[in-house]
């Protein structure tokens, strides 16, 4: 032991520090492709042999592993720097107009996530449609033993809350469903001291909501970095009145590229203190739970649906045999019921629509900057509404990824039961009435 210890104290000394960021996101490692040749399929007949084909350099018999196929590298939105050839068989490529128009819907990018069970449906989904929850161990306090619980896990974004490496399990993104776990989730596999907490529903909306606020931020800085060199590549902005009227005189969104249409109008005024709510993502469960209760009793009328979905129409007439596209109309107080995180919310779309500003403003020229600042004082029908319409293309893929803020509006959507209605009212991907009619005899 005496001559094992400063052998230990000198490897620990000269080992290199781990590769991980100071907020406790691990930096994974770099994907290597693991394509390779396959040679030639060698002939078994006997016709023009010299020896057995055992004594072959390459043969399938006892060198199977080189006849072994590989998927290669997935293809990358844009390459930064120049390829160079390092004698390799597979080299990243540029996602070609047409992949990368297929990379920019979240619809196809939430369901080709990979597969997961869920615990209570006993069907498998897409791991975007289910929630994953993890066991935390609970420090033993006075007269009351170690326990473990359930919490969400994986919900926010992994660089402001890396993901557990614990076993886990999934249930379906519905907050109807969270009562049954306690019945259907075998509690028993991970520990038997584990227990499901009261409150859980209430901590994923609230971590849902939060990750929407998470990928704002996130698309701040990504757009405040990248240049705008094509007018089409327009992330956020701004209806204006007009604008905002015809959608809703004809209930449709004519803008082709439309993912996502939120009404965030400002937070009013607390008529007890004259005073505006501060912008808070961070709230604590109580204060959410006696939200919901003070918004249920005092709120004069019922609140708006939280999204309405609506046809993206344009110019171009398509083929007839393809349904319309049809993007949510999201209703900001139903959103976010909580007053500080709805402010928040239109704090952090001002400041991304502000980075759309900047970018455009650095972009057109000098001529047309007077015809910019004009644009700006608008007046009467042509200000803005509190209408912020994010369009996610082929064009936008280059500049930000703006898929994951749509797919984190869509779950939450999901989460508060827009996605499990009547058939007649889902849309033709989503789970209709059927679906969950079989589910509630299931359950029962």
């Amino acid at each position: 032991m005496p001559r094992l210890l400063p052998r230990l104290l000198k490897i620990l000394q000269d080992a290199p520090e781990p590769s991980s960021l100071s907020n406790g996101y691990t930096r994974y490692k770099k994907r290597v492709s693991m394509k390779n040749t396959i040679p030639e399929t060698p002939t078994f007949s006997p016709e023009g042999r010299t020896h057995s084909i055992l004594f072959d350099d390459a043969n399938p018999i006892t060198q199977g592993h080189l006849y072994n196929r590989h998927k290669s590298l997935p293809p990358r939105v844009r390459l930064v720097k120049p390829l160079q050839d390092t004698g390799g068989h597979d080299h990243p490529r540029e996602m070609t107009n047409e992949e990368r128009e297929w990379w920019s819907s979240p619809y196809l990018r939430m369901l080709t996530s990979p597969l997961r069970e869920c615990q209570i449906t006993r069907k498998k989904l897409p791991r975007d449609f289910l929630i994953r929850l993890a066991p935390v161990r609970l420090p033993a306090s006075q007269g009351v033993r170690e326990q473990q619980t359930l919490v969400p896990d994986g919900v926010e974004h992994p660089k402001f809350n890396p993901r557990r490496s614990t076993p886990a399990c999934y249930i379906v993104c519905w907050k109807d469903a969270v009562p049954f776990a306690t019945n259907r989730i075998p509690l028993r596999k991970f520990s038997p001291s584990l227990t499901v907490p009261p409150l859980l529903s209430v901590r994923i909306g609230y971590q849902l909501r939060l990750r929407v606020l998470q990928e704002l931020d996130l698309l701040t800085k990504r757009l405040a970095a990248s240049p705008l060199d094509d007018p089409a590549a327009t992330v956020l902005r701004r209806l204006t009145r007009s604008e905002w009227n015809v959608v809703r005189q004809t209930n449709s969104i004519p803008y082709k590229d439309a993912v996502a249409l939120m009404v965030v109008p400002p937070v009013n005024q607390n008529p007890d203190t004259k005073e505006r709510p501060q912008p808070s993502a961070q709230l604590n469960i109580a204060d959410i739970v006696q939200n919901d209760t003070d918004s249920s009793e005092n709120s004069p009328r019922p609140l708006p649906p939280l999204s309405v979905l609506h046809p993206v129409t344009d110019d171009d007439i398509g083929s007839p045999l393809l349904p319309n596209a049809k993007a949510p109309l999201y209703h900001g107080l139903s959103l976010f019921p909580a007053r500080p995180q709805r402010a928040a919310l239109h704090k952090a779309l001002c400041k991304l629509l502000e980075a759309e500003r900047r970018a455009r403003s650095r972009a057109l020229p000098t001529s047309d900057s007077s015809q910019y600042e004009k644009s700006a004082r608008a007046r009467g029908d042509a200000k803005g509404s509190h209408a912020f319409l994010l369009c996610s293309n082929q064009h936008t893929a280059n500049r930000a990824d703006v898929v994951p803020l749509a797919i984190a509006l869509w779950r939450l959507r999901m989460w508060e039961g827009q996605a499990y209605g009547d058939a007649a009212e889902t849309s033709h991907w989503e789970v209709g009435a059927g679906w969950r009619l079989s589910w509630a005899n299931q359950m029962y």
